[in-house]
């Protein structure tokens, strides 16, 4: 087998001529050479003829569905639906189809529900509610195996069209008016040496470059077989990322401005064929992956996978048993089913008894672990690489101008008071945007400008920004978000700290499936910032709790950063492991070092309840500014203390939980402990300690903690905030 970058053949150069007559009329760059020209016509017609010879096929299909749920700030990622089907599958030419389920798992990891697991522990009635929600499932997913018609990822007619995914969002690059839409072009040729007197196999691929940028056209890599111009491998990727804005404006202003922009991206979707008795291409295995989000915080991830094997073809008899008596607790359907060219085909669906379908040892033990089903990791790396740079060079759509809360532009602080900020983004390519914000408060009456260029997709991209803004003190807490506004403007429990901070920094940023990190080299000027308001609603009760701004030290800057997180497991039914590694190395006014890191962990325990541990630690070297301290209290840190109570060049930190076992609610009881000082004074004898009582929703994304501070100022703190430990 080989592989070369080559022109299409002369026998295609010559077979165009004959086609050029027929074919419709199309820009004249439609074609970059006549050989191109004329395996896309033929590719148009074989997509109307059914394979001829094949009278029959059986084949194990295995199918993957994974959706999820994450945000920027969020420790981990938490799984919204995951399902696998394992069936056996029959299509005949005169119309006979069969499905015979082997298995199939499904699980709702945000609530702990699992089709596989089924007990309520016996010990206590902690897990009745995970009970029985997964006594629904288990219940729900055979009735709705056996009432199914189709199969929405997979077709079983071997020669129908397997380019397009769901329903028609796309324009097909061989559809009779793709030609205005589109360009092709000769790609790489393959030839498959076969043994004599077999015939080599050659495939061609063809290229495809949509005219604009729209969501609506695609780019990627059709590949032909040269002998039937039957498509044999697809590639390909929308032309630009849907924005709902753009795309659907009416239904856009509907949305609150917190959630915009709403927008889904597909990085790939790709289709693969297989030979069988030299004559026959029969699918093989499917994958697609894409994310939706919502604002610039909220992030729903999707892959879906499909992969047949063991194909029988031609085979007049099969072991799936579509008539006679079955085995106890099977079920059978048999149904009409009418396509929409038509067509009639009848359709015979077998399942398994409950147990039988859901214990199936054809289920992989891999599931709940985002494990690929069909392709390798290095065949999807490789595969995104090369659909990036297939996609068009230039863009044809407005810029995106947000303010107030949209993009986070209003917020509320004791330095700004109430910052109103705007923003434009300018696509200057698929893959590149020019970013402006500009932001002024009430209360500092100081200007904030930031002028950013990104390149890359969503999950892998550059930044070069340039910058005169406040920032926010410490590791931890992000003191801008929408909940510390709400919180400083209603009881002016503003507990962050800020430095105004303008420099330049260039940054890659990367975010996978279970490993997010960013690498930042910058140059900034610190300066410090005073109470700009002291204004807040709880005034007027004659409450004033506004604290006084930490003076930041005035140093210019310049060095790198670096951020890594990390999690494993999104079952809370199972082992949850996090970490995250933070470092800094920093010259000019103040030389210094420092590195952090934490690790978590969470569990089910005995009697239907579930643990979770977290420790941290971290150290500088050198004289670092104030801004530049680790500091402890608040949610992230030290609950029952004010954020940023305590600040020192070294820290240790740990937390333990011990709740309820149902992840979709939980009840329990927490300690947290923490200390902070120099690193030639750390002890483990003296630590800051509160304890609490706290409860959490949907496996921990939405927390409301009651902690008490027992060594330390003695106080009460209320928390409510998100991505809880669990």
């Amino acid at each position: 087998m080989r592989s070369a970058p080559v022109l299409m053949s002369a026998m295609l150069v010559a077979a165009a001529a004959s086609a050029t007559a027929q074919a419709p009329s199309s820009p004249a760059d439609t074609y970059k050479d006549a050989g191109v020209r004329s395996l896309i016509l033929r590719a148009r017609d074989a997509r109307e003829r059914d394979i001829e010879g094949l009278e029959s096929y059986e084949g194990q299909l295995r199918e993957r569905i994974y959706v999820g749920l994450t945000a920027s700030r969020f420790r981990r990622e938490r799984g919204l639906f995951e399902q696998e089907r394992v069936a056996r599958l029959r299509w005949s030419a005169d119309g006979e189809r069969a499905i015979q389920w082997m298995g199939a798992r499904r699980a709702v990891p945000i609530v702990g529900a699992d089709t596989r697991r089924t007990e309520v522990r016996a010990e206590g009635r902690m897990d009745q509610a995970g009970g029985d929600v997964r006594a629904e499932l288990r219940e729900e997913l055979p009735r709705e195996l056996l009432a199914a018609t189709e199969l929405p990822a997979f077709a079983f007619d071997p020669s129908g069209d397997r380019l397009t995914f769901g329903d028609d969002w796309a324009l097909h690059p061989l559809s009779d008016t793709a030609d205005a839409h589109y360009r092709f072009s000769s790609g790489d040729t393959l030839r498959i040496q076969l043994p004599p007197p077999a015939t080599d196999v050659v495939l061609y691929e063809v290229r495809v470059e949509p005219r604009r940028a729209d969501f609506h056209l695609v780019a990627g890599s059709l590949w032909f077989d040269a002998a039937s111009a039957s498509l044999v491998r697809a590639s390909y990727r929308p032309a630009r990322a849907f924005d709902l804005a753009l795309d659907e404006p009416q239904d856009a202003e509907e949305v609150p401005g917190v959630l915009q922009p709403v927008q889904a991206e597909i990085r790939y979707i790709t289709v693969e064929y297989s030979l069988h008795e030299l004559r026959f291409w029969l699918p093989r295995r499917f994958a697609m992956e894409g994310e939706a989000s919502l604002g610039r915080w909220m992030r729903i991830p999707l892959t879906l996978e499909w992969n047949v094997g063991d194909y029988r073809v031609n085979e007049a008899e099969t072991e799936l048993p579509v008539a006679g008596p079955l085995p106890p607790g099977w079920s059978r359907r048999e149904s009409r089913v009418e396509e929409e060219d038509g067509a009639v085909s009848y359709l015979t669906v077998i399942v398994p008894e409950t147990d039988q379908l859901l214990s199936s040892p054809e289920l992989s033990e891999d599931f709940g672990e985002r494990a690929p089903a069909a392709f390798t990791d290095d065949e999807i790396d490789e595969l995104r690489d090369e659909l990036e740079a297939m996609l068009p060079t230039y863009q044809r759509f407005r810029p995106d101008a947000a303010w107030g809360l949209e993009h986070g532009l209003l917020r509320y602080n004791r330095v700004e008071g109430l910052s109103v900020g705007g923003a434009l983004d300018i696509p200057l390519a698929p893959s590149t945007t020019l970013a402006l914000e500009g932001r002024i408060g009430t209360g500092d009456r100081e200007p904030n400008a930031t002028v950013t260029l990104r390149r890359g997709p969503d999950d892998r991209f550059w930044t070069l920004e340039g910058y005169h803004r406040l920032q926010g003190m410490g590791d931890w807490a992000d003191p801008f978000s929408l909940k510390s506004s709400l919180d400083n403007l209603l009881f002016g429990a503003d507990e962050g700290e800020y430095v105004r901070a303008s420099g330049l920094s260039i940054a890659r940023h990367s975010s996978g499936a279970r490993v997010r990190w960013s690498a930042e080299a910058f140059r900034e000027r610190h300066r410090g910032v005073s109470l700009g308001t002291d204004f807040h609603l709880v005034t007027f009760v004659g409450v004033d709790s506004v604290r006084s701004v930490l003076p930041a030290d005035a140093v210019d800057l310049s060095g790198v950063r670096l951020t890594l997180g990390w999690f494993s497991g999104v079952d809370p039914n199972g082992l949850i492991l996090t970490g995250r590694l933070l470092g800094e190395a920093s010259t000019g006014d103040a030389e210094f070092r420092r590195l952090a890191g934490s690790v978590s962990a969470s569990h089910p325990l005995p009697f239907g309840l579930a643990g979770a541990m977290e420790v941290g630690g971290g150290t500088i070297w050198g004289g670092a500014p104030v801004q530049r301290m680790f500091f402890l209290g608040g949610a992230p840190t030290l609950r029952g203390f004010r954020s940023h109570e305590v600040y020192g060049p070294t820290f240790w930190r740990a937390r333990a939980e011990i709740a309820s076992g149902f992840a979709g609610a939980r009840l329990g009881l927490f300690s947290d402990l923490g200390w902070t000082g120099e690193r030639s004074d750390f002890t483990l004898g003296d630590p800051l300690v509160s304890v609490g009582v706290g409860a959490s929703l949907l496996d921990g994304i939405v927390r409301f903690d009651v902690a008490r501070a027992v060594r330390g100022e003695a106080r009460w703190k209320v928390h409510l905030y998100l991505d809880g430990l669990f």
